[in-house]
């Protein structure tokens, strides 16, 4: 074989690594095209801003089409920016398109598992399907994410009472009492959980800090009223009520806002309890007056009029609860009250006796009825009507005390 001729190895190998040097300086460099694809990504995600401001104006603005359009704009330069998938699923909520709204919360997730927002917009979906437990998750994780947001603390809280947790949304919430100190809403809401916890004291302490910290929320001072009458603090209801009261002082053209309807009936059962019946029937009478339809207004002026002796305007007040309420049975009750008052034994039974046919379950209209029997002069009737009295409720101490009282015994009560 023919040697290679020694000038062209020389040659060869001067060319070769000029050849290779040539070759790799047309070649881009790896950190080059990073470079160049960073750049490119840094563009696209500055262009997107664009589309999103427009987007969340025109959301903003409740132009949902346009905003629809202009987050898609934005995800196609930019489509791993959380916030843009969020506000997508809320445009998707608004327009009532729940189950693209969810897969748009889960790509704003994927995207950024510590942005609060997604979590706490996609518990609404979950409470809107009635999916309790998913909806409370992602309020409080959103709770968690962002700590400063009571809104978000509240939402999961909130549907724990809903489902009557209540000590799941008393540990939710008491932690972070010392935090949101200076939240009406916080404390409100630990006053309705005091309140469906059967302490009504403890719920009035709760709307009393609520209302000092917001005077104008709304319902705040019903529900005040309503737990200091139910804690037995009829003093301190009749002084909240005073002070509702002079919320609606006359105006500046002379005209007086007129009262809601729960600070009448609260002012009335406070004089009530507290004994001052006179008072208490010029409230409820004041009260039937601002609303003529409201069926315990009237049963309290009844009952009032008849505790202070005023039998004409009982027995008014007790026509005009069966006209509202012919179907109930407090009306009847009460014009059998007034029957009994004036020595009418016969009208006495015959409107208890209406009285119990509207509601069989009220042992105590039974005793009452049975009571009548006996004034009436009808021991036999009297005793067969508490004994049925005490049969449906063996353990009434009313039943038990009428019972003995026109001469029953345990034999002939029907408990056999």
């Amino acid at each position: 074989m023919a040697a290679f001729p020694r000038t062209a190895l020389v040659t060869l190998a001067v060319s070769l690594p000029l050849s290779v040097l040539i070759v790799q300086g047309c070649a881009p460099r790896a950190s080059g095209v990073q470079a160049r694809q960073e750049a490119d990504a840094r563009f696209r995600r500055t262009t997107s801003i664009v589309n999103f401001d427009q987007a969340k104006q025109a959301f903003e603005a409740g132009e949902l089409d346009k905003a629809r359009k202009e987050i898609e704009s934005a995800l196609a330069r930019s489509n791993k920016e959380a916030k843009y998938w969020s506000l997508l699923g809320r445009i998707e909520m608004e327009s009532k398109r729940l189950e693209k709204a969810i897969e748009a919360f889960g790509k704003s997730i994927e995207c950024d598992p510590t942005l609060a927002e997604p979590y706490y917009y996609r518990g609404i979906v979950y409470q809107r399907w009635n999916d309790n437990t998913k909806a409370i998750a992602d309020y409080a994780k959103a709770a968690e994410l962002a700590p400063d947001r009571i809104a978000y603390l509240l939402a999961a809280a909130e549907i724990m009472v809903a489902d009557r947790k209540l000590d799941d949304a008393r540990a939710l919430l008491l932690p972070k009492l010392a935090y949101f100190e200076h939240n009406a809403a916080m404390h409100e809401l630990l006053g309705d959980i005091s309140s469906l916890s059967g302490d009504p004291a403890a719920a009035a302490r709760s709307y009393e800090r609520a209302i000092l910290i917001d005077p104008e929320a709304p319902m705040i001072a019903e529900k005040i009223m309503s737990a200091q009458f139910n804690a037995g603090e009829w003093q301190g209801c009749l002084e909240s009520v005073r002070r509702e009261r002079a919320k609606f002082s006359t105006t500046a053209d002379g005209l007086r806002p007129a009262l809601p309807v729960e600070v009448y009936r609260y002012e009335g059962r406070s004089l009530a309890m507290l004994g001052r019946l006179t008072e208490a029937r010029a409230v409820f009478a004041d009260q039937v007056r601002a609303f003529p339809e409201d069926t315990d207004g009237w049963a309290d002026l009844a009952t009032a009029s008849l505790e202070t002796g005023d039998l004409d305007r009982a027995e008014i007040a007790a026509e005009r609860l069966i006209a509202l309420s012919a179907d109930g049975a407090d009306g009847y009750a009460l014009r059998g009250m007034v029957a009994s008052a004036r020595g009418d034994a016969e009208g006495s039974v015959r409107w208890y006796q209406q009285a119990c046919d509207r509601d069989t379950k009220r042992i105590d209209l039974k005793v009452a009825l049975g009571l009548a029997l006996q004034a009436a002069g009808n021991p036999a009737e009297a005793s067969r009507v508490l004994a049925e009295a005490l049969k449906q409720d063996p353990e009434n101490e009313l039943a038990r005390a009428a019972f003995a009282s026109v001469g029953g015994t345990s034999g002939n009560s029907g408990q056999d």
